[in-house]
C-alpha cells in the first residue's frame, strides 16, 4: 500500500524520464498521538482512537491523497481543517473524492448517545441574551476609548501606562459610597442597557454581605420583582451564599484576577475608593421587559462620574453596579449566578487592564476570559452546574463549524459558544495559567486592533504550548471528532484537570455527538481567519483501508485526521 499522503504533483509521481524536473516535496501524515491507534503514518491498529496530523505551514495550497491501512467496516473518520491564522485563506479546504462509497449510516446506532434536553444556547432566548451582551461589549469598548483619550489629554504624549502619568490634584469631593446601606433603604438606578434610552428603577435593599476585600455586596430589588414573586428571599439568600464570604464567587475572582476597583490616576473622571471607605458592589435586580433582551450586564460607564469631561456621562450611576433581570432569576437562578460572575470578570478586567495597565482585549478574548470564569469558579459555588459544559460546548458542536473566532460580530451566539468552548479547552490544558495571564501577562493594546491574537499566542507559548494555531486546531478536532473523554489522546479532549485548588470537570463531547451536523457548515463567506471545517466518513463493509484522493489543504492550514 502506498504512503499515507502523496503529493498530487504534475507528472504523476516524477519518474526518472524527467531528470530536469525538481522532485516533489515528500510530505506525509504524522501520527499525532502516542500509544494510541495510530501505529505509524500509514497504519491504524484496528481499535481505539488514532490521530494523524498535517500542518501546511507554507504559503502554497497543497493537494494530495490520503491512505490509511488497518481500518474495518463502521470505523468513524473525521478530517478536521483549521485556519488558525489572522487572515482569510485564498482558497477553502476540499475533501476531494472518497475512493469507496460511504456506508449507508453516518454513525452506528451504538454510537448515538443522549444529551438530554437541547441546550438553551440553541434557542431564541439564549440568542437574545448573547446578542444583547455583544452590544453591551461594544458599549464598553467605546468607554475604553474614552479612557484612552483622557490618558492622551493628561500626558500630552498619547496613551501611556499609569506609571508614567503626571500627578494630578486629589479630588475635593467625598467618595460616592461609604458603607452598606440598611435593609429597606431605597435608590433609583438608571438602566442604561438599551443604548441611549434610560429606564429608571426604584429599588430597595434586600440584603448585604461583606467580602474579604473589605467591600460590601448590596442586593437591590425593584417593587414589581417583589410583588410579582419573580425573586424570592430564597433567591437572594442563594445569590448571597454564592457571591459573598471567604471562598465564594467574588472572593475567588479577587484572588485569581485582582480586585474589581482600587486606586487610579483619574480622580476627576472616575469614582474612587478612599481609606476605609471602599466602593460597594451593587447588584440591581430589576423586572426588565422582554424587549430588553438581557439576562444581566456590566456597563463601565457607571464607573465614571457624572461630571467627567470628556465625556459627559450624565446618566452614570456613579457606582460599581451589575444589572440582573429578575425574570431570568425566576427562570433559572443558577444561570443568573453564572451570568453575574461572568460580568464580574468584565468589571475586574476593566479596572485591572483598562484603568491600571492601559490594555484592553479584543471582544473575542474579553468574552472568552469571562466564560473561563464560568468554567473555573462557578462550579465551586454551584456544585454540578457548568454553563460552559452544558450550553457552550454543545452549542459550538451544533454550529457545524464555519465560525470565525476573532471576527466577533454582534448577534453572535455562535461566537459565544465557540469562545466558551475554547476557553474550557485552554483551562484543561494549561490550568489557571492562561486564565490568570490574560490579566497580568497579555500584551495586547487598546490602541491597535488585533493584538489580542498575539497576546494569547505568546501566552500559550510561554506556558509550554506551540502557539495559538496548534491549540486552535486540536480544539476543533476535539469538538468535531466527538471523541470519548476516556479514550481521547492528549490534546484531543476535555479531561478532568487539577489546577491549584480547583478540579475542573471532564467534559465528554461524545455524549453530544447527535448535535453535530453530518455535513459541515458551508464556508460561503470564505475560509476566514480562525475557522474550523470538517468531513465525516464511515468505512464501508469490506474495506480495510481508508482512501481519499485530491484532498486540498490551503496554505497555513492544519489538517487533523481521527479514526475511532
Amino acid at each position: 500500500m502506498f504512503a499515507a499522503l502523496l503529493l498530487a504533483a504534475c507528472g504523476g509521481g516524477g519518474g526518472s524520464s524527467a531528470p530536469a524536473a525538481p522532485a516533489a516535496p515528500a510530505i506525509s501524515l504524522q501520527a499525532d498521538c502516542s500509544g494510541c491507534g495510530a501505529v505509524n503514518s500509514t497504519t491504524y491498529s484496528g481499535s481505539g482512537v488514532g490521530t494523524w496530523s498535517y500542518k501546511n505551514s507554507s504559503n502554497t495550497d497543497l493537494t494530495f491523497n490520503i491512505n490509511i491501512d488497518g481500518v474495518s467496516a463502521g470505523k468513524q473518520v473525521t478530517l478536521a481543517f483549521s485556519n488558525g491564522t489572522t487572515q482569510t485563506a485564498v482558497t477553502t479546504p476540499s475533501t476531494g473524492v472518497l475512493a469507496a462509497p460511504l456506508a449507508e449510516a453516518q454513525f452506528a446506532p451504538a454510537d448515538k448517545a443522549s444529551v438530554g434536553p437541547v441546550p438553551s444556547s440553541l434557542n431564541a432566548a439564549q440568542d437574545a441574551h448573547d446578542a444583547d451582551h455583544s452590544a453591551r461589549m461594544a458599549q464598553n469598548k467605546a468607554v475604553v476609548g474614552q479612557l484612552r483619550a483622557m490618558r492622551a489629554n493628561s500626558t500630552g504624549q498619547g496613551p501611556q501606562p499609569d506609571a508614567t502619568f503626571a500627578s494630578v490634584l486629589a479630588p475635593s469631593f467625598a467618595p460616592i459610597t461609604t458603607s452598606a446601606p440598611a435593609n429597606g433603604s431605597t435608590r433609583t438606578w438608571n438602566d442604561l442597557g438599551s443604548g441611549s434610552t434610560v429606564t429608571l428603577y426604584l429599588t430597595s435593599v434586600q440584603s448585604s454581605c461583606a467580602l474579604p476585600s473589605g467591600r460590601n455586596v448590596v442586593f437591590w430589588l425593584d417593587a414589581s420583582s417583589i410583588s410579582g414573586n419573580l425573586v424570592t428571599a430564597a433567591d437572594i439568600s442563594a445569590m448571597s451564599t454564592a457571591m459573598c464570604g471567604t471562598g465564594a464567587g467574588f472572593a475567588q475572582i479577587n484572588t485569581l484576577l485582582g480586585d474589581v476597583w482600587g486606586a487610579h490616576k483619574f480622580p476627576l473622571d472616575l469614582i474612587q475608593d478612599s481609606p476605609g471607605l471602599l466602593q460597594n458592589i451593587n447588584i440591581a435586580i430589576v423586572n426588565a421587559p422582554p424587549s430588553a433582551g438581557w439576562a444581566g450586564y456590566f456597563y463601565s460607564v457607571n464607573n465614571f462620574l457624572k461630571t467627567s469631561s470628556p465625556p459627559n456621562n450624565a446618566n452614570s450611576n456613579q457606582a460599581l453596579v451589575f444589572f440582573i433581570n429578575s425574570n431570568q432569576v425566576k427562570s433559572d437562578r443558577n444561570y443568573s449566578i453564572s451570568t453575574l460572575l461572568h460580568e464580574a470578570t468584565h468589571m475586574t478586567n476593566f479596572y485591572q487592564r483598562a484603568v491600571l495597565r492601559n490594555t484592553d482585549h479584543d471582544t473575542w478574548l474579553e468574552e472568552t476570559s469571562a466564560m473561563m470564569t464560568e468554567d473555573i469558579v462557578v462550579p465551586t459555588v454551584l456544585v454540578g452546574y457548568n454553563k460552559i459544559a452544558s450550553y457552550r460546548l454543545p452549542g459550538y458542536l451544533a454550529t457545524g463549524g464555519g465560525v470565525s473566532y476573532i471576527n466577533w460580530p454582534n448577534l453572535s451566539t455562535s461566537n459565544y459558544n465557540m469562545g466558551g468552548a475554547f476557553g474550557a479547552y485552554l483551562n484543561r490544558k494549561y490550568g489557571l495559567a492562561v486564565y490568570q495571564g490574560l490579566v497580568t501577562n497579555c500584551a495586547d493594546s487598546i490602541t491597535i486592533s488585533g493584538l489580542s491574537y498575539g497576546c494569547l499566542d505568546n501566552l500559550i507559548r510561554s506556558n509550554g504550548g506551540t502557539g495559538f494555531a496548534d491549540d486552535f486546531a486540536h480544539f476543533g478536532a476535539a469538538i468535531f471528532s466527538a471523541l470519548p473523554v476516556a479514550t481521547a489522546p492528549v490534546n484531543y479532549g476535555f479531561p478532568a484537570k487539577q489546577t491549584g485548588s480547583y478540579t475542573l470537570q471532564a467534559i465528554d463531547v461524545s455524549t453530544m455527538r447527535t448535535l453535530r451536523p453530518a455535513v459541515a457548515t458551508p464556508l460561503n463567506a470564505g475560509y476566514t481567519a480562525t475557522t474550523h471545517s470538517y468531513q465525516l466518513d464511515t468505512v464501508p463493509v469490506g474495506k480495510t483501508s481508508y482512501t481519499r484522493n485530491n484532498v486540498l489543504v490551503p496554505a497555513n492550514t492544519t489538517l487533523l485526521l481521527t479514526i475511532q
